[in-house]
């Protein structure tokens, strides 16, 4: 067994066919078939059940590639590590950030990120929780920025950045725009716009008012987005309602503040982690870029205090 034909069998997971992890991996098909077949014959057992499409795991080969995973990752950071025995808050950092947040917590940070760190060289990603995740294992991604609590049997360092509240947007047409506190029994979810599903801010927004189904009452307008900008223009010019995280109602303009409503009761909120694999070797750079966040962040956003925390569906 080596290290390539462990590439090469993570390779084949990922892509689920052969021609595909070839083309990945710089070979030729048979190249990657014969490795592989070459490392199940050392396991005694097969890796791959070869009859699905797309090529899957078998039951015991997918608890191999799991192992398999952290021990190539554990490979990647000792190399990692050698390169940067002599380096200090310097670097390159790739970090994902879900899209319902990279747009409202960047421009905090950044400036003060580059004046206090000029030697880190900071890439950032929009993307989904479970693409967050998967490129972090992949080592696409240093560390991803994300809402938690998220369920995973995979080993991750979470570190809890800040907590943001949610707010109510209301349309000045809706009949709770007149109400300075709404009462989320009140909010009828068909007159929400809410974002595609799968997104992670709308399953909290559907668990915090407990929304299972929905009757089909906008027929003039199938609007699906993953921009809560998008959705709230649609509420100022369409009606309706829909949520904003507290970050993202700091850029409000002035004239539409009193769109934005209070929800009675303690405040509901969602917990904003960075997260990253046990042993990752920019740890270090990873801490500081978090402190600077906390730092340039609004202190209402930075204690749990009396918050109650809405849950995510996101299982990974």
């Amino acid at each position: 067994m080596n290290l390539q034909q462990i590439e090469y069998a993570l390779l084949l997971q990922k892509y689920g066919s052969f021609s595909k992890a070839a083309k990945q991996g710089g070979l030729t098909q048979s190249a990657v078939s014969q490795q592989i077949t070459k490392l199940e014959n050392e396991l005694g057992f097969q890796i791959f059940d070869r009859q699905t499409k797309p090529i899957k795991p078998t039951a015991t080969g997918f608890r191999f590639l799991e192992k398999a995973q952290m021990v190539l990752l554990e490979v990647q950071q000792l190399k990692e590590f050698a390169m940067q025995l002599e380096e200090e808050a310097e670097g390159a950092l790739t970090i994902g950030i879900i899209p319902t947040l990279s747009p409202y917590l960047v421009p905090f940070f950044i400036n003060e990120l580059n004046e206090k760190y000029p030697k880190i060289k900071l890439t950032i990603r929009e993307m989904m929780t479970k693409d967050i995740v998967r490129g972090i294992i992949d080592r696409e991604l240093n560390g991803g920025i994300i809402s938690t609590p998220i369920t995973t049997s995979l080993e991750f360092e979470l570190e809890p950045l800040f907590y943001e509240k949610f707010f109510l947007y209301a349309s000045y047409k809706h009949p709770l725009f007149e109400k300075k506190k709404v009462d989320i029994a009140d909010i009828k979810a068909d007159d929400l716009w809410l974002l595609n599903e799968g997104n992670c801010f709308s399953d909290q927004v559907n668990n915090m008012c407990q929304i299972s189904a929905r009757s089909d009452v906008k027929p003039d307008l199938d609007y699906r987005s993953n921009s809560i900008d998008a959705l709230r223009r649609i509420v100022e010019y369409k009606g309706g309602l829909t949520f904003l995280p507290e970050l993202a109602t700091l850029n409000v303009s002035e004239s539409e503040e009193d769109m934005i409503k209070k929800l009675e009761g303690k405040p509901r909120a969602r917990e904003i982690s960075l997260i990253y694999t046990k042993g990752e070797l920019k740890k270090p750079l990873l801490q500081k870029m978090a402190v600077v966040i906390k730092d340039s962040l609004p202190t209402s956003v930075l204690s749990k205090g009396e918050k109650i925390l809405v849950k995510t569906n996101v299982e990974v």
